[in-house]
């Protein structure tokens, strides 16, 4: 009798232990990744570029797993001026803060680096980095973000970067002698996923974005396009914008609850061209962030399988009575 009973009583550990089994095996995963390529901004007016522009570039990123932050500085920020005075110089890239890893987490991004490293392991990571950072002279800007997190064991985490003060590029123009021209063209990259492998075991979001705006001397917005993939511009002051977008949106939020995962990526051009800017001073602000914010929820062990172990256990005591 006493054998049978630890039978039974080993069945039921091992019926609950498949609930438990269940979730420590589940994904909560979020992945944010924007580049830009070959960024130039090319203005034309009758009268010459006028005042010289300022330019200032800003970096920035986070990590956090289950409350607990990286505490280095994730922040970099360099800036110059339309004749070719910067403080952004040297190899590329030219302005980066310390990449961010979340403290005890499974796998360990280095500086500078991209790599995309999906589910299996539990992690919280962000970089950012301006690879070249000039705006005049026909020299290209690029620039790259990630924010990744997974989660197997724990409970949050959240990831987020930000590129271009407090992730605003900014570059200050006159128009003279009349209506002026503004060219912004680029190349972009984006890839946002958002995955849960178990159904009730959490949420996971993750986001990008990706926006222009320029703003006359009063403040006023002149301008504000974010890019997604349909060729609109939110707002046009000057009655004369048009976009071109050959590839996705850059400007993403997707969620999962579970399976199957949702995801958005792929490549293209974007350009846009605004007309009749009148003279005056402008401000043009490009922003670009990713972000993943992800919760797992550690759930009991499901009811059936309580209840089942119950049964299991009562019956032993009734058996071992008849005996």
């Amino acid at each position: 009798m006493k054998t049978r009973f630890n039978k039974l009583a080993i069945a039921l550990a091992g019926t609950l232990g498949l609930g438990f089994a269940g979730q420590a095996s589940a994904d909560v995963y979020g992945l944010g990744f924007l580049q830009v390529d070959n960024l130039t901004i090319e203005e034309t007016s009758p009268g010459g570029f006028g005042i010289p522009g300022l330019y200032t570039f800003n970096t920035n990123a986070d990590a956090i797993l289950n409350g607990v932050p990286d505490l280095s500085s994730g922040a970099a920020n360099c800036g110059g001026d339309a004749l070719g005075s910067t403080s952004c110089t040297g190899v590329a890239p030219v302005l980066s803060g310390t990449v961010q890893n979340a403290p005890n987490g499974d796998v360990t991004r280095l500086e500078n680096d991209y790599t995309i490293f999906g589910t299996g392991s539990q992690y919280s990571n962000a970089e950012a980095a301006i690879d070249d950072a000039v705006l005049t002279g026909g020299v290209a800007t690029d620039t790259r973000q990630i924010a990744e997190s997974n989660i197997v064991g724990g409970i949050t985490a959240q990831a987020n970067t930000n590129v271009g003060s407090n992730t605003f590029l900014e570059f200050n123009f006159t128009v003279t002698g009349g209506i002026g021209e503004l060219t912004i063209d680029f190349d972009a990259i984006v890839d946002v996923k958002a995955e849960v492998t178990d159904p009730s075991q959490g949420i996971a979001r993750a986001s990008s974005s990706l926006s222009v705006d320029i703003a006359n001397s009063l403040g006023q917005t002149v301008l504000l396009w974010s890019p997604t993939g349909n060729n609109t511009v939110t707002t046009c002051g000057t009655g004369n914008c048009v976009a071109t977008e050959t590839g996705p949106s850059l400007n993403n939020s997707v969620s999962s609850f579970g399976t199957p995962a949702t995801r958005i990526n792929g490549n293209g051009t974007y350009t846009l061209v605004i007309g009749n800017l009148a003279e005056g001073d402008y401000t043009i602000a490009l922003a670009g962030t990713t972000s993943t914010d992800l919760f797992r929820q550690p759930v009991p062990v499901p009811s059936t399988l309580l209840l089942m172990g119950a049964g299991l256990l009562l019956g032993s005591r009734t058996l071992r009575r008849k005996k």
